[in-house]
Order: structure tokens, then sequence, then C-alpha cells
């Protein structure tokens, strides 16, 4: 995997560029008066400078027209009304613009022998106001940059998210990478997809596939480890000890589903944290397994990169806190399904912005975008944005 674009200088100009010569305008000619790129690149900018609820992007928008006119090289007209920005919004191709994201930022793949850890997450839009209308978005994570590599739309309740990960799995190429996934994504159909795509899958062992979890423990209590290493931590006001074991699954007998998924690695996890406010220990054990071959010459370093893995899995989960804390997604609201959806893409896009300028804090950084639309100019031409 390469942070670098995919497409040399001389294919893309800028993503506003894209936007005005490559985006599908399916309108009818008499709703097309305010120009696509013109809005999107309104909301992305908002969202720069902590504008995010609908109607603060609405006064972001009106208040910058003539800024926004210049910087999109369209046609100045009077803004686009608080009631139509979101029907336009919701009117919008997800998946086009999506793919003019992934072309213009996009992290390209390198099929190689030397594979890159990706954590796949679904994260939910809490904020659609129809409640039986479930919106979610799958996240694909590089463990080591935290950039979002892929991504995915979902609607439904958790069990619906198992075939959307297969599916991006294999339209991105990823299942032939190293792939790490929570307990919800272990199953048979998912890890042979992996093991079949000659691909290294990490993923925790939960009650829901309780007979197996039960094999894990007793393994774990019946033989002696591989390899283990053991870190610590002091962060946050807690000391953390974390002892990382393997064990080979080879003793197993397992069920005939699991005969493709060529499981062969079982990692258990005990965590011990102490917090030092409140003077109290408490003690985790979690299990992992993997179809990553133990050669016994090399344990001591795969169980430090299973170990290593496992802790930047949630790497993910802090992609997901940024969204929460500094963009305040869980709080915003939408009145559609589609709506909600461009509106998490577009914060996503403004999220890896962000990241590509290399902040120390991402609130710092819109407080500086904020005070300073030279910076931000600045910072969109740097990323070809602009």
């Amino acid at each position: 995997m390469e942070n670098k674009n995919p497409f040399n200088d001389k294919e893309i100009a800028s993503f506003v560029d894209m936007l005005n010569t490559e985006l599908p305008d399916i309108r009818d000619n008499r709703g097309k008066r305010h120009s696509l790129t013109s809005v999107i690149v309104g909301v992305v900018l908002a969202t720069l400078v902590g504008r995010q609820k609908l109607s603060e992007i609405h006064r972001f928008i009106s208040n910058r027209i003539v800024w926004l006119s210049e910087l999109t090289k369209t046609k100045l007209i009077k803004p686009i009304s608080r009631a139509h920005l979101p029907r336009l919004l919701d009117g919008l191709n997800w998946t086009s613009v999506n793919e003019l994201v992934e072309r213009c930022f996009g992290v390209k793949i390198r099929h190689d022998e030397i594979k890159k850890w990706v954590a796949i997450d679904g994260k939910a839009l809490r904020g659609t106001l129809d409640s039986g209308d479930k919106q979610n978005i799958v996240l694909a994570v590089d463990h080591d940059t935290r950039e979002v590599v892929a991504q995915a739309r979902q609607c439904g309740d958790k069990s619906s998210e198992i075939p959307v990960v297969r599916e991006l799995l294999k339209d991105t190429g990823l299942e032939q990478q190293k792939i790490s996934l929570d307990a919800h994504h272990f199953n048979p159909k998912t890890t042979s997809q992996i093991q079949q795509a000659k691909g290294i899958y990490l993923t925790q062992v939960k009650e829901n596939q309780a007979t197996f979890l039960k094999q894990c423990k007793e393994l774990n209590k019946d033989f002696s480890a591989f390899a283990e290493t053991i870190e610590h931590e002091k962060a946050h006001g807690r000391v953390t000890t974390r002892c990382a074991r393997l064990f080979s699954l080879e003793s197993l007998t397992l069920d005939s589903r699991w005969k493709n998924s060529n499981l062969s690695l079982l990692i258990v996890v005990e965590r011990e944290t102490f917090e030092v406010s409140k003077q109290k220990t408490t003690f985790e054990t979690s299990y992992y397994v993997s179809n990553l071959m133990l050669e016994t010459s090399a344990a001591n370093s795969l169980v430090q990169e299973m170990a290593q893995a496992i802790r930047q899995h949630w790497g993910v989960e802090s992609n997901n806190w940024i969204r929460d804390s500094s963009f305040n997604e869980d709080h915003i609201k939408t009145k559609a399904g589609n709506q909600a959806q461009v509106m998490a893409l577009l914060r996503g896009l403004a999220i890896e912005l962000i990241r590509r300028s290399h902040p120390k804090n991402f609130r710092a950084a819109i407080d500086k975008f904020a005070d300073s639309h030279a910076a931000l100019e600045a910072m969109l031409m740097q990323v070809k944005f602009l």
C-alpha cells in the first residue's frame, strides 16, 4: 500500500476540476440552478472550519458565496436555500462522488509480496431521523497511517454489515492483504474468502462462536505457548500491562465448516489495567485467530507482529472517535438516508484532507482553518483539492 496518488499529475489537475467535468448531473434542467460542484465544495470547506450541522453549513455557504464561486470556477448566483440544500445532497449519487474521491485521494493498493495490515469496521450514522432507516458506513483503515483506504455504505442492522464487508474486500482487492476484523466477521464464509485470495486475516473470537471459543479457552489452559510478549504502558491515568501468547491450532478438532479457512494460530491477550485515581485493577482476556502459518523458528517475531496488529486494529475506532469528538457526527441530524451517507462521505474527505496536512491535533487544525482562510486555501491547493 502506497501513500500516494494512483494517478499521475497530468491526469488529475484538481478535485474541483474533476467535479466540474466528470461528476454526472442527472437532475432535470429546471433543477440545475445551483452547481453540484459549488455545493459539494461548500460542504467540505464548511466542515473543515468546524461547521457541522446543516444550518451551520448553509450559513457558511451563504456568507462565502463569492469566495466559493471563485474557488470552484462556477457562475456567481444567489446562494442555495436552506430548504433546498438537504434535498440537493439527498439527490447526489454517492457512488459517483466516492469514485472521484478515491481517484483523486485514494491510497493505492499494491498487490505484491509485501502485505500491509488494514483494519475494517463499521460505524453507525446515528443522526438519521427516521428510526427505521439505519445508516452505517464501513471503513477500511491503514494500521500504520490511519488513512481510510476504502469505504462502503451500509443500510440495516449489524448483521447486514457482513455481506457488505465481503463485497468491499473483493471489489477493492483488500482480501489479498492482511485484514484485521472484529468478532462479528469471524465466520467461515469471510475467513475462507480471504484464505482463498491468499490474504491474511486476524479476527477476534467471542460468544457468537461459542463452541470454538470454548476450545480456545481450553487450549490456553492446557497447553504451553510457543512464544509470548509483554509490554507496559502508562497513559491517561492508567497503567496497562499486556501479555500476548501464541498457540498453534493444529491440535484442535475443528468443525468441517472451517476446512477452507486454514485456521492456524491462536493469540491470547491478557490485559491488566490499573486506574491510578480509583486505585482499581481490572483484568481482561481476549482471543484472536489467524491463518498465518506458525514457524517455530520465527515464533517470537510472529507473536510481536500479532500483538501489534491487535492494538493497531483499534485505530479504526480512533478514526470513529475523531468523527464524533471533533466533527460531532453522532449529533448531526438528517432526514434521509442518502443525505446522511453523502454528508458522511464528504465529512470523511475533510478528515483525510486534514490528516494529509499532518496536524498535531485535529481540533487545533480546524480552529486554524477557521481563523485563516489563506491557510485553508494553501492546504487545499497543496493536496490538489483546488
